[in-house]
């Protein structure tokens, strides 16, 4: 349980912020933590619920602009009066003025601050004492950001645009988008300055006389950003084609200066309360928000949620939160038209909404929010706590990255995983001094490069060395001589250099540990055309073999570089993959498709401009789609730095995109300008011709957009799971084919990015919590995380169902262990992609089988399923009667060729429901082989179906066993008799009839003995 401290000026109704903060308050007390306020004006009523102590801050009577250094200065004098040694919190979360000067204080004092950033609002329209306070605000942010332990930001919008930019990113950025869900928890019961009734009295008279109801969401506010006057001009054009329609507008007639020729047609109704503007939001026709700038834009998400249709500009943190892009609007036009289309029952269709409705649903809750911020203090508080550690668990050779002022794929490896290791273990970065043959300290220079790209942030316990002359490692070693290390090599080295870091490793007993990325220039030399990095590689492949172990990339590296010891007859070290993440330089993942606009394709292709990347060939590919369809309107962005040894390629590629406007070249960009690129791409195109593994392919999946890359090699193996179009990429001909199919084949960008947003991709958190994994298991010494009672996960010594079920609902699961494992085991084995489970109940064998398939479809009659797991992000929910929704579904997946090969039947039903499942399965042919499965087998009803069931009409069916799985092993229920039952039924359906050359029984029995055997070893048997 964590002490928070909460402080913010108000905590008053009808502030966002203030409510925003009481919401988290809320829930953190519910989630056990105990929570303090602070602040200069507040509602005790409400807050008391939830707080165990309200701190009032005076205010300052004389300088309102100084109230920040006013209130540092109280709270300085007047501490031992709030807190002791046993109330201090452990952790201060603050929401802005007038606590920003009081950042460094907490600091001092030894205290984490987190700051909850919503951003400073544009200053264009404001005058006067508001101008001068907004300026004010940002000269604070600028001077006091720095200073706190880590931002929160409401948005990946905000953090982007205001929380890197004041922080010099500094210190950790989050992302945390809010909830909108709370006008059902009734926070504020009566705030009203007028009565319920009169505003229900304006409305349904509306109704009644048949006019539509327009709701202009938002606080009146004029001339600035909140761009209210730009909403007169949006509803004449409405009027024009619905002449009755009537707009509500939140504040009083006083306020409002409403022009002669709406005056009939807009009403003001004051400010309403919760209950009111609920209702006035369910019975609206459509919501409107005109404002230019939101940081988050709650009254967006609060009428969304209610399932009412929003219209927003295209800016600001709006794509973030609304529903689905078709609601963003560029301009008032279009916003006017889109009103109009709604108003007449042409709002998006029917199916697209209510998929984009379950996305948001499942997403934008308190309870989600709550958590991520209940996560993120966890985290902040661990790593505070880590930071007094004396010695360091690893050190990490920064050589290159500390230099490069590119961002190629080894150096973005380097970079993230230094900023990931700073989450869990103390972490020392280090160059190597080529003139003094030692590893030193890098500069604050070198370190300011090092942190770009979402590389480190800078710690107080960051080691640099001073301008006046370099730390080195031996000296810091000298004086920390007790600490076990391990010295990690995440960049390819010059084996020269290497053999001295090895010896100097062995002398200072650190263990050695390497990042291994290919082995292509020792196997394709010809397209290496850098002589030094040619000539080196084989002796750095041949070095590695002295390290205490290989972590490569992928596992065809892995088997590339043991076949390579093997040829030279080394023996080798230890070599264990790691398969790199596709996360993207910390911005979250798009799980929302957006319609391709084939009017204006633009392709993206990320890559360093070195020979076997393949450029070449995709320009003449573009080019002949331009001579073969000049119809096509078409552009291509490369993105990459020179490469040395082939700097003609860069000199060439200038010199077509000035005789050719559709193809640039950007060079090196920032990740924030990388990441608008891959939004603003139809799709991308990876024409590289051998890679040891292919980061950008994974990037661009990340971002939901499709991939045309290779059909061999590692890049076929990343395909493989979705959201690829593989081609020879060699061939001109064909990547101009494949370019110009998805040039103008929607329904092939739709399937393609539904494919990229639901396929499983590891995020570099994961990446690194295995990483440092990998060390621990091979003998490492212990990595001291941190000292605080809460221990991360990696570290824990996890409990047998965690071990075998990671990521899943373990509790109220309806089978016996020895089910779940025979289960777990089929899946493991068989790698399904398109998976059904009829009975999803409480979702704990769904979160096992959306893991490990690529897509799966939950059908069950309880229409709470979907709002209850619309997490599983690669999961649809139908809700119904199977017998209607099953054969539609199989019959559906027949029209599109797609092969269903796993089914799941919940057997807890009547004879009947069950005979009805499996006669539907039956009647269907599969185009690949098909398990299906059914627990609760020795229920009398569902074996009484099962029997009945129509097995001989089907000659599909290969093998059939009633009593699958004795169970007497791990731990079961009993039967009536008293005897031990495994209760799983199986059937193998197969699109080919063979003979039995191998008993379906064996070949589960030895997966289920080998699930045994794992969980024997993991639990120490």
């Amino acid at each position: 349980m964590m002490h928070i401290l909460i402080c913010n000026e108000r905590f008053l109704f009808r502030f966002g912020l203030d409510r925003t903060l009481i919401l988290f308050g809320r829930g953190l007390k519910s989630a056990g933590h105990r929570i303090s306020i602070m602040a200069n004006k507040c509602d005790g009523d409400v807050l008391r619920k939830f707080a165990s102590d309200v701190i009032e801050v005076p205010e300052s009577r004389t300088d309102y602009l100084r109230s920040n250094e006013f209130t540092e200065k109280w709270l300085n004098d007047t501490w031992d009066r709030h807190f002791t040694d046993a109330n201090t919190p452990d952790i201060v979360l603050i929401g802005g003025w007038p606590f920003f000067a009081s950042i460094s204080l907490f600091r001092r004092k030894g205290i984490p601050v987190v700051f909850l950033d919503c951003g400073a609002v544009p200053l264009k329209g404001y005058t006067g004492g508001a101008l001068i306070t907004q300026k004010k605000l940002r000269e604070l942010r600028q001077h006091f950001l720095p200073e706190a332990t880590a931002i929160i930001a409401i948005s990946q919008f905000i953090a982007d645009s205001q929380s890197i930019a004041d922080t010099r990113s500094k210190i950790p950025i989050f992302t945390n988008l809010l909830g909108a869900d709370h006008m059902d928890m009734n926070i504020w019961q009566e705030h009203n300055e007028h009565k319920t009734e009169d505003i229900l009295k304006k409305v349904v008279a509306i109704k009644q006389e048949g006019k539509y109801c327009i709701l202009n969401l938002g606080r009146w506010e004029p001339h600035c950003y909140k761009n209210s006057e730009a909403i007169f001009d949006i509803l004449r054009a409405v009027r024009r084609k619905i002449p009755h329609c009537v707009l509500l507008v939140l504040d009083k007639p006083s306020e409002i200066q409403i022009p002669n020729d709406l005056s009939e047609i807009i009403c003001p109704i004051g400010f309403p309360t919760d209950a009111e503007l609920k209702y006035l939001m369910n019975n609206a026709d459509l919501g409107v928000s005109t404002s230019l700038w939101e940081g988050f834009n709650l009254p967006l998400a609060e009428m969304q949620w209610l399932k009412k249709p929003v219209l927003v500009f295209n800016t600001g943190a709006h794509p973030e939160v609304v529903i689905h892009p078709w609601y963003l609007c560029t301009d008032n036009e279009e916003m006017a038209d889109k009103a109009i289309k709604i108003l007449q029952g042409r709002d998006l269709d029917r199916e697209t909404k209510e998929t984009a409705l379950q996305k948001f649903h499942a997403s934008f809750t308190w309870n989600s929010s709550i958590a991520g911020l209940a996560n993120i203090l966890q985290n902040v508080s661990i790593n505070n706590s880590q930071r007094t550690l004396p010695n360091a668990a690893i050190i990490v050779d920064v050589t290159n990255a500390a230099r490069d002022t590119a961002n190629s794929g080894v150096i973005r490896v380097t970079r993230r995983i230094c900023h990931e290791f700073q989450k869990y273990v103390h972490e020392l970065f280090v160059v190597w001094d080529g003139e003094r043959d030692q590893y030193v300290f890098p500069t604050k220079a070198e370190f300011h490069q090092l942190s770009q790209f979402n590389g480190p942030v800078f710690k107080e316990d960051c080691i640099l060395s001073p301008n006046t002359g370099r730390l080195t490692l031996t000296e810091y070693l000298e004086k920390n001589p007790d600490a076990k290390r391990w010295l990690i090599f995440t960049e390819t080295l010059a084996e020269n250099r290497a053999n001295l870091i090895r010896r100097f490793a062995r002398e200072n007993d650190i263990s050695l540990a390497a990042i291994f990325y290919d082995a292509i220039p020792v196997l394709y030399p010809d397209l290496c055309k850098d002589i030094t990095v040619r000539n080196n590689h084989s002796s750095y492949m041949a070095g590695l073999a002295e390290c205490d172990i290989i972590i490569p990339i992928s596992g065809y590296s892995a088997e590339c570089l043991e076949n390579f010891w093997r040829s030279q007859g080394i023996k080798g070290c230890p070599v264990v993959p790691n398969l790199l993440p596709g996360e993207f330089g910390g911005f979250p993942r798009n799980i929302t498709i957006q319609t391709p606009n084939v009017k204006n394709t633009r392709i993206l292709c990320v890559s360093t401009l070195e020979p076997r990347k393949n450029h070449k060939t995709l320009i003449d590919a573009c080019l002949l789609l331009q001579k073969e369809h000049p119809e096509v309107n078409w552009t291509l962005t490369l993105v990459g730095n020179r490469y040395a040894g082939a700097f003609e390629i860069a000199d060439e590629i200038q010199q077509i995109s000035k005789e050719n406007s559709r193809i640039q070249w950007a060079g090196v960009i920032p990740d924030t300008t990388l990441h608008r690129l891959y939004e603003e791409a139809t799709f991308t195109v990876y024409p590289s011709i051998i890679e040891g593994f292919g980061m950008p392919i994974l990037e661009s999946i990340w971002h939901g957009k499709p991939v045309i890359c290779s059909n061999l090699g590692v890049m076929s193996e990343l395909a493989a799971d979705g959201g690829c179009l593989t081609t020879e990429i060699l061939d001109k001909k064909s990547l101009s084919n494949s370019i110009y199919r998805l040039c103008t084949d929607t329904s092939l960008i739709l399937k393609l990015s539904q494919e990229a947003i639901t396929r499983p991709i590891k995020s570099w958190d994961e990446y690194t919590k295995q990483f440092l994994s990998i060390l621990q298991i091979r003998g490492a010494p212990p990595i001291s995380v941190c000292t605080s009672k809460i221990t991360p996960r990696y570290m824990r010594w996890p409990a047998w169902e965690e071990t075998l079920y990671p990521n899943c609902l373990c509790e109220n699961w309806q089978m016996n262990h020895s089910e779940r494992m025979a289960l777990t085991a089929l899946l493991m084995r068989h790698k399904p992609q398109c998976s059904i489970e009829i009975g999803t109940y409480k979702g704990g064998s769904l979160s096992l089988i959306s893991q490990l398939s690529r897509c799966v479809y939950s059908l069950d009659i309880d229409p709470s399923i979907p709002e209850r797991f619309g997490y599983f992000k690669n999961v649809t929910f139908l809700t119904g009667s199977s017998t209607i929704s099953l054969p539609l579904l199989l019959k559906a997946f027949d029209a599109e060729e797609v092969p269903v090969d796993f089914i799941l039947i919940d057997g807890d039903h009547s004879a009947e429901g069950v005979k009805r499942d499996l006669n539907s399965v039956l009647a269907y042919i599969p185009k690949r082989p098909l398990f299906v499965m059914l627990h609760d087998s020795f229920n009398p009803e569902c074996r009484r179906g099962m029997l009945e069931a129509s097995w001989d009409a089907s000659p599909y069916v290969k093998w059939v066993d009633l009593d699958f799985v004795p169970g007497r092993i791990v731990e079961n229920g009993s039967s009536s008799d008293g005897e031990q039952w495994g209760g799983l039924a199986l059937a193998y359906l197969t699109p080919v009839i063979r003979d039995k050359s191998l008993a379906i029984d064996q070949t589960a029995n030895r997966m289920y003995g080998f699930m045994k055997k794992n969980l024997d070893r993991k639990i120490g048997k």
